[in-house]
């Protein structure tokens, strides 16, 4: 049997790379809800940062700190919309 059908055979077997349970893909869409969605200002920010200007220090920290926040949701977004296929 050639590597293509064996790497077919373990995923129907649940062996090695395998999708997570409902449960975790549940748990997944909670931490979505629970970081919410940005106010019109902080959407504002976000723009502008990601068009590369930034504050002065101390408040370019947390302008960065927004703009991670608002990375790791759409990217668990897109995530929970991979499993959820």
């Amino acid at each position: 049997m050639a590597f293509p059908q064996i790497a077919i055979a373990q995923l129907r077997q649940g062996r090695g790379l395998k999708s997570p349970s409902f449960s975790v893909i549940q748990f997944l869409e909670g931490v979505v809800d629970e970081m919410n969605s940005p106010t019109d200002e902080q959407a504002a920010l976000i723009k502008l940062t990601m068009e590369g200007k930034a504050m002065s220090y101390p408040d370019r920290y947390h302008q960065e700190n927004l703009l991670n926040l608002h990375r790791a949701k759409i990217h668990l977004e897109m995530a929970i919309g991979l499993l959820s296929q």
